[in-house]
Parts: C-alpha cells; sequence; structure tokens
C-alpha cells in the first residue's frame, strides 16, 4: 500500500494500544486514520512478547477503571470482530508474604471494591482449600478475582488489524516514523522511512 499524504490522525506502533486505538477510532466514524507500524509484521514487540493476561486488580484507580472500560471488550470480542482470542477467565491469586504487602493490598481491595471489582479476600486457610498444592509456609494473605485470566495477544492484534481495515482505516508495515512535524506548538505531521504524512494528531503508541 502506497503512504498517504494525509490523515486526520497517525498512529505510531502496532501493537494492541495501537490497533485497538485504530479500530476504535473507526468505528467511531473517523475514517482518514492511517496506522505506522516499523516492523514487518503487526503486534511482534512488546504485544507479542507478554502473556496476555488480563486483569481487574490493580493499585492504582486509573488502572482499575481503564479494565472496567475495556475489558469487557474481550468478552465480546469474538462476535463483534470474528476473531477467536482464547480468552479464558481463571482468576488471578496474589499471594502475600510480608505485613508491608498485606497492607497495601488491602487498601487496593478496598478501592477495587469501592470501584466495582469484587476482589475477594483469602486467609491461609481458604487458600489451601481452593488451591492445595501451594506451599502456604511464608503467605499471610491473598487476594483473587475470578474474571482476571488469559487471552492471546496475536488474536487481539489480528482482531483489530481485520476490525479496523474493513472500517477503511489504513494500517502499514516496514514504515518507520523518525520525527513528528510541530509548528507553532501544534502537530503538523510525522516524517517516515517513507516520506512525510500530513496530519493534524498523532497518538503515540510505539510502545516502551
Amino acid at each position: 500500500m502506497e503512504l498517504p499524504k494525509t490523515a486526520d490522525v497517525v498512529i505510531v506502533g502496532g501493537g494492541v494500544m495501537g490497533t485497538s486505538t485504530a479500530y476504535h477510532l473507526a468505528l467511531k466514524g473517523c475514517r482518514n486514520v492511517l496506522l505506522l507500524e516499523r516492523e514487518p509484521f503487526f503486534g511482534i514487540q512488546a504485544t507479542g512478547k507478554c502473556a496476555g493476561g488480563i486483569r481487574y486488580q490493580f493499585g492504582t484507580e486509573i488502572n482499575v477503571r481503564l479494565s472496567l472500560l475495556s475489558l469487557p471488550m474481550l468478552d465480546r470480542f469474538e462476535e463483534e470482530l470474528g476473531q477467536p482470542i482464547d480468552l479464558g477467565h481463571c482468576g488471578y491469586l496474589f499471594l502475600l508474604t510480608s505485613e508491608k504487602d498485606v497492607a497495601v493490598f488491602r487498601r487496593n481491595v478496598e478501592m477495587q471494591r469501592r470501584l466495582g471489582v469484587q476482589t475477594e479476600w483469602l486467609d491461609p486457610q481458604e487458600i489451601a482449600r481452593r488451591v492445595p498444592l501451594i506451599d502456604l509456609e511464608d503467605v499471610l494473605a491473598g487476594t483473587f478475582h475470578a474474571r482476571d485470566g488469559l487471552a492471546d495477544p496475536n488474536g487481539v492484534v489480528q482482531g483489530y488489524v481485520s476490525g479496523a481495515g474493513r472500517l477503511g482505516a489504513k494500517l502499514l508495515t516496514d514504515v518507520e516514523v523518525t520525527g513528528i512535524q510541530v509548528e507553532g506548538g501544534r502537530v503538523r505531521g510525522v516524517v517516515t522511512s517513507r516520506g512525510e504524512v500530513a496530519t493534524p494528531v498523532v497518538v503515540d503508541a510505539a510502545g516502551p
């Protein structure tokens, strides 16, 4: 595909964050969306190297709120995008072995419950009942949320790539963004390994 000269939005990075952004912008009616990935395939850097863990158990309110907004999408992913993602709600069990961690996680659980995430607080006896093979010699407590789990990162990326493309977004590989053009404090475009693209909006989803 030829590199367009203009775009309403340029997304830098073709992992799960970038491809999700492309899909959801296109879904909301933004037709001139351009995603640029420097690698020959989508999702082979940070996304492709991750374990695919999904969870509601976080220690910051912003991350819990983001999970509440985003993770339900995975439940309807295959139906909406036609792509299997091997979603499994196996739950996350955190084991706490210090009083410091116990105090931190108690605060986290209180915050999670306040936001609507029903994380369970487990004593060692309950952990032993649920998972008899765990060595609990130094475990003081644990937390568990049944809706945490795993999904296939590659499947999620490919679903978003296909979905965004069907909605009119352009997604290109082998294009490295080397600079962002700014004039008068405003974004004017991007410089790439294949030329320049004029755009008023750049989304940095290039990972770490």
